[in-house]
């Protein structure tokens, strides 16, 4: 059943804007369709349709549908490498459950992308809400601004494990296990050239541990991928 983001209110829904324009224009619901509607924080619910116009759609909670939380909250923390790739990490990462996607820059990073992000975010923001709303998710994963890698190493929070074509032994399993099974994890994925023996060093000062995905070197797209597969 199609599924929108909607501003949820005791026993109605109000879905105004974009997204009302969606529902009415694109899916071309009509008043006593019943759609599913999600507040991108949790709560999802089976609903009706009470009244619609062109920027605006107004109607009543059926019951509510239970939500869907993976035992581990995973952010994934990633370096860019094109504009396509990034993408689709997004939204492949969102599907899978990650709950807040964290770019940073690294010494091998390609910068030009994480440029005018104020510009590029919406578009961003919006493949992860389409993703949700594809894939029934009741909450949206936060976008945060970009940060250089040590910035983000440096900030206090939670237990990470970074992904090392150098490391061959350590794997995901036995990081999670090093940290006690955390409820909360940070991943860190490199560029394409991946890490730097320096930005290793000042990982290690910070306590994230360097883990390998298997036995190849992968593109830094799909160690995202892989990465937020194997953990959740």
């Amino acid at each position: 059943m199609p599924q929108y983001l909607a501003d949820i209110k005791e026993k109605e829904f109000f879905i105004e804007k974009e997204e009302a324009r969606h529902v009415t224009l694109v899916a071309r619901h009509k008043e006593g369709d019943e759609i599913n509607v999600f507040d991108g924080k949790g709560k999802q619910y089976k609903a009706r349709i009470e009244r619609v116009q062109k920027n605006f759609v107004r109607g009543v909670l059926l019951q509510p549908i239970a939500f869907k939380k993976s035992d581990l909250e995973l952010e994934l923390c990633f370096a860019p490498t094109s504009r396509q790739t990034f993408e689709d990490v997004l939204d492949k990462c969102t599907q899978l459950g990650v709950v807040s996607f964290q770019p940073i820059r690294t010494q091998r990073s390609e910068y030009d992308l994480l440029k005018k992000w104020e510009n590029k975010a919406p578009r961003w923001q919006q493949i992860i809400l389409s993703a949700c709303k594809q894939c029934d998710r009741g909450d949206v994963p936060v976008l945060k601004e970009p940060l250089d890698f040590g910035r983000c190493v440096a900030q206090e929070g939670k237990p990470s494990l970074l992904a090392y074509e150098a490391e061959e032994k350590h794997t995901l399993a036995w990081g999670l296990e090093k940290l006690g099974h955390p409820s909360s994890l940070r991943v860190y994925i490199g560029p394409a050239g991946g890490w730097t023996d320096e930005e290793i060093v000042i990982a290690a000062q910070y306590g994230v541990l360097p883990v390998t995905l298997g036995p190849h070197i992968l593109r830094a797209e799909t160690a995202c991928i892989a990465a937020g597969a194997k953990l959740l």
